[in-house]
């Protein structure tokens, strides 16, 4: 078991929220802009692509230490991919599956496996601890920007 596990049930929670905060939002709002930014649906649709990457580089990481990993930019991810055309449903079912994969792999590994090796094409090498930190916050993030704008699910 690996000595990360209370912070990978921090990231389990976090997008078990994530899903509940989604599902509250009425489907007409979740295309508003919150505070000027991404709406509710671009969120959605960012998680995913970044979750995809991320086990992508977390794979590569520990199937093949220090192979060559794919930059990514999110502008043409969300230019080209059509998610707009899958029902949020599907993406919300998705992003939560791959997310708790995602985590069962990672709390299967032996601590030393977290030091594994990806090369970055921008950034040159980086840890599977590194990749993890940076993916596993993410849901967070755009959680607590949801949060702020007050689209958090209110207590009966």
């Amino acid at each position: 078991m690996s000595s990360h596990y209370a912070q990978l049930a921090d990231w389990s929670n976090a997008m078990t929220e994530f899903v509940m905060i989604y599902r509250h939002i009425p489907a007409e709002k979740r295309k508003e802009p919150i505070d000027g930014g991404w709406s509710s649906r671009q969120i959605l649709h960012h998680l995913l692509e970044t979750e995809i990457l991320f086990a992508t580089r977390m794979r590569v990481a520990i199937a093949n230490p220090g192979g060559a990993i794919l930059a990514f930019d999110p502008d043409l991810n969300e230019a080209r991919i059509p998610n707009g055309e899958v029902p949020d449903e599907l993406l919300l079912d998705a992003l939560a599956a791959l997310r708790s994969v995602n985590l069962a792999i990672l709390r299967a590994l032996p601590d030393d496996a977290w030091a594994l090796t990806v090369q970055h094409p921008e950034v040159g090498p980086q840890t599977l601890e590194r990749i993890v930190t940076v993916f596993g916050n993410h849901v967070s993030e755009h959680l607590n920007d949801m949060k702020n704008a007050g689209l958090g699910v209110r207590a009966l």
